[in-house]
């Protein structure tokens, strides 16, 4: 059953292992969407550390380069320990890249290989009897290298403990996936439309059983487009041709939510990110986001992110 709203009890802990020639962008595509979380949230939601292999700066592929909070061997407990390389792979395999990241995988209760960060968790051994892709480039190689790893040429895959993903853009696609794992289908609807196009097909790289509704992505189309103006449930079912019935039925099948509760926390998190990052008054907020009784929005707003629209920006300022 899909889980409109979650709210994690505690900062969900991330550590990232980066060899040098790392992907920056595959990195950042899990990073930007995490970071955008706490933002809707209005707290903490995750937190992450960034670790190499010896302590040592190391560059991107790109000539970023990255100092470090530590070496891997100091790494703590975590939640995900994500293994982020790309090109020099195979001269990252060593003795002690093995041996670090069989000790790490004791600390972290889920691993994560970005790109071809699968490769050197599966010469740890750490990918046995596992599900697993890896960057399209080396899955030949890999599949032939690791016969006990069960290869697949896919752009995710989850088995167990183990996640994977095959470069740049399934990187996104693993950051929607802990946002929902952890925070709920409301938290993805908000980073879907944060980073991605309004009316890109949110889920055409999905297997078909996975897809979204087609109904449903007009919905949440429409809904953004309207939020200064509202329709009503029966408005909004009549101009897309369907039954407002038909239309909470398949919202709640897929979002676990109806979709005026959608419309509203979408209405919500536009309201949240003008507090944020805007100097607009607290009224002229109010309307843009739909709402035609201030008073109505800050109780909305506070019964959803804990404090009135001026607590906040009284926050960010200190």
């Amino acid at each position: 059953m899909h889980i409109w709203t979650k709210i994690p009890p505690k900062p969900i802990k991330i550590s990232f292992l980066l060899f040098d020639q790392f992907s920056n962008h595959c990195l950042a595509n899990c990073l930007e969407p995490l970071r955008a979380c706490s933002s809707f949230a209005n707290q903490t939601v995750f937190e992450w550390q960034f670790l190499t292999l010896s302590g040592d700066p190391v560059q991107s592929s790109s000539g970023l380069p990255i100092l470090p909070d530590g070496a891997l061997s100091q790494m703590g407990r975590c939640d995900y320990l994500f293994v982020n390389a790309s090109y020099d792979y195979v001269q990252h395999d060593t003795p002690k890249a093995r041996i670090g990241l069989q000790k790490a995988s004791k600390l972290a209760d889920i691993l994560v290989g970005l790109d071809t960060g699968a490769w050197l968790m599966a010469a740890a051994g750490l990918l046995d009897e596992k599900t697993a892709t890896v960057h399209w480039d080396t899955f030949d190689s890999f599949a032939e290298e690791f016969p006990r790893v069960d290869a697949q040429r896919q752009r995710l895959t989850q088995d167990g403990n183990r996640y994977t993903c095959a470069g740049v853009m399934s990187a996104f696609d693993l950051a929607l996936l802990l946002i929902t794992k952890h925070l709920g289908q409301s938290s993805k609807v908000d980073i879907e439309s944060f980073f991605l196009l309004k009316d890109a097909p949110l889920t055409a790289h999905l297997p078909k059983q996975n897809a979204r509704n087609p109904l449903l992505n007009k919905a949440l189309s429409v809904m953004h487009d309207t939020i200064e103006n509202p329709l009503s449930r029966h408005a909004l079912a009549k101009h897309l041709s369907c039954q407002a019935k038909t239309l909470d039925r398949r919202a709640i099948a897929e979002f676990g939510a109806t979709i005026s509760q959608i419309y509203r926390h979408i209405r919500l998190s536009a309201v949240q990110q003008m507090v944020l990052s805007t100097p607009m008054n607290i009224s002229e907020i109010s309307l843009r986001g739909g709402f035609q009784d201030t008073s109505a929005m800050t109780r909305a707003y506070k019964e959803r992110f804990g404090m009135s629209p001026s607590q906040c920006r009284k926050q960010l300022a200190k």
